[in-house]
């Protein structure tokens, strides 16, 4: 999986990873997801088992989750530093250590309980926002992914987080609850499940785009969230992979929606964004740079409104 050839390249983090650190310096701390012992193995399974079926979880770790292309061992333990990315970067938040936090690996937004999908082998954001409430905060879960936030949705259904999600049509995956047609734009709402899904057309663009985060925030208006929960996909930025030009969105409409998520944030959430990286299919240049974009954006915006 470590040799690019896989969709979700993980070239793309760690080039997202030092275009922050060029950035911002010093202000930015890298914790390696990977640095734990066999105790925090086991401690780390115990919190994997309140999320996914214990069943589904062992099979991942074995290596027998074909969710990446094949039967892989490394599979597992790719799947679990990923996941335990997400968890440092909510412990990080909930112990006041930070702000703002970011995994480029994290927001496996297409997992559900006993199966993966979509590359997505274990959902990270269902557990931080069944963290944060459990801390005593109110998360929101807003996702502008291609696609559609469809493992997020139904796994805190009923547990009154909000979830929304911006996404092309029926891109992916194809789930009448979420999306319709590619050639159709749609807002598929029920605030009385705290289910909120604006479907843009294909090729809709930034502005598109940008009226869809306009009226995301009056949702978050509504919610007044103690904590915001982003998966930030980069995956609709248009270039020269084919899915992006789908979404057809460029550095504009991101910064756009960054500049929005901090504005909340510094208004409801004391700042408290916790960002995963979710999809993106051009690792060496358009993605590490979106998500740079968009982390940096919200990190400044809350650091000068603080």
């Amino acid at each position: 999986m470590g040799d690019g050839t896989q969709p979700t390249n993980p070239i793309r983090a760690k080039l997202a990873t030092e275009l922050l650190v060029n950035q911002l310096g010093d202000q930015v701390t890298v914790v390696d997801p990977n640095n734990t012992d066999e105790f925090m193995v086991g401690l780390d399974r115990l919190y994997l088992g309140a999320v996914h079926d214990k069943e589904y979880v062992q099979q991942t770790i074995d290596g027998t989750n074909p969710v990446w292309i094949g039967n892989k061992p490394r599979v597992g333990e790719a799947a679990f530093a990923m996941f335990r990315g997400t968890m440092r970067a909510t412990d990080a938040i909930i112990d006041g250590h930070a702000k703002v936090a970011f995994n480029p690996q994290g927001a496996k937004h297409h997992a559900r309980e006993n199966f993966g999908a979509g590359f997505c082998a274990f959902n990270d954001m269902v557990y931080a926002a069944k963290a944060f409430q459990a801390a005593g905060l109110k998360p929101l879960y807003l996702d502008w992914d291609i696609h559609a936030g469809d493992g997020v949705y139904h796994m805190l259904k009923g547990s009154t987080v909000p979830t929304i999600s911006i996404h092309v049509g029926a891109t992916y995956p194809h789930d009448p609850e979420l999306n319709v047609s590619l050639d159709e734009r749609a807002e598929l709402h029920d605030p009385t499940i705290d289910k909120y899904n604006f479907n843009l057309r294909r090729y809709d663009g930034d502005d598109a785009f940008i009226e869809a985060i306009d009226k995301t925030a009056k949702i978050i208006d509504e919610y007044r969230p103690d904590v915001i929960l982003l998966a930030a996909g980069a995956d609709g930025h248009t270039g020269d992979s084919n899915l992006g030009l789908l979404a057809n969105y460029t550095a504009k409409g991101f910064e756009y929606a960054a500049n929005m998520v901090a504005s909340k944030a510094l208004e409801y959430s004391q700042g408290r964004v916790l960002i995963g990286g979710a999809g993106g299919y051009q690792p060496l240049k358009e993605t590490p740079e979106t998500w740079a974009l968009v982390v940096s954006t919200i990190y400044n915006q809350i650091k000068k409104g603080a």
